[in-house]
């Protein structure tokens, strides 16, 4: 026989929501911003003209800076690539003659087998 269970009374499944929790959050957040625009309008240094003046003087100098890093960089690739070059065409030229110092030793052994027999 199966015997059915009735379910639990878990209470409420979903929290209602409290429209004064909300209205708090909204009232804080727009009490913050105020404060933080108010703060930043008496803190700020200079009004809004001389402000722009002096970032796009900033993003002059950084797009300068970066300019010349690049440049920097770049030499210095070119640099890196001429020795590079330089230091494979060493290695094949000692390649090239130890294979031609090996050829050379391989024909005076033939040479010298060749006598002995």
């Amino acid at each position: 026989m199966s015997e059915s269970v009735a379910p639990a009374d878990l209470g409420p499944t979903v929290a209602a929501a409290d429209p004064d929790a909300s209205s708090g959050f909204l009232t804080g957040l727009l009490l913050g911003g105020l404060v933080g625009v108010t703060v930043a309008m008496i803190v700020a240094p200079q009004a809004g003209d001389p402000t722009r003046d002096i970032l796009r003087s900033k993003a002059r100098e950084a797009s300068e800076s970066v300019r010349d890093a690049a440049d920097d960089v770049t030499a210095s690739a070119n640099d890196l690539l001429a020795r590079g070059k330089q230091i494979v065409d060493d290695a094949r030229a000692r390649f090239y003659a130890a294979v031609a110092d090996g050829k050379d030793a391989a024909a005076q052994q033939r040479s010298i087998l060749k006598h002995e027999t």
